[in-house]
């Protein structure tokens, strides 16, 4: 990290929670973050999210996969928003389908996947 410690490195930002169906996927992204100085909590489903939300209240970014059986990362991001609406949220995906936001405009942080750790934390410092 070239001397900086975390803080610098992405803002504000400290601590950070994975959600994504794939374990591969998220335990790399952990790895990844962790190596540039972020605590990470990883959540395999989006009600997991919720849990690790309520029971971490130091969470300050959610990176969520958005395709996942249950609940969505858009349908995530949502309740995100009504009940930590503090917690920055970026939304990951290896596509986005039309229907995915019923025709709107995505309001959100968007990492096309893959992606690389350089993109995520240019999305989280913004």
């Amino acid at each position: 990290m070239s001397g900086q410690d975390a803080g610098e490195e992405v803002g504000l930002i400290r601590k950070v929670l994975l959600v994504d169906d794939e374990p591969d996927v998220a335990d790399m992204a952990e790895v990844l973050l962790a190596a540039h100085g972020l605590d990470t909590v990883v959540a395999y489903s989006g009600a997991d999210a919720l849990l690790a939300l309520a029971s971490h209240p130091d969470i300050d970014a959610v990176v969520s996969d958005v395709m996942m059986p249950g609940m969505t990362g858009l349908e995530l991001a949502e309740q995100i928003d009504q009940r930590y609406p503090k917690v920055k949220v970026v939304l990951a995906s290896g596509y986005m389908a039309p229907d995915m936001t019923q025709g709107q405009p995505l309001r959100r942080l968007f990492l096309a996947k893959p992606y690389r750790i350089e993109q995520l934390l240019t999305l989280l410092r913004s």
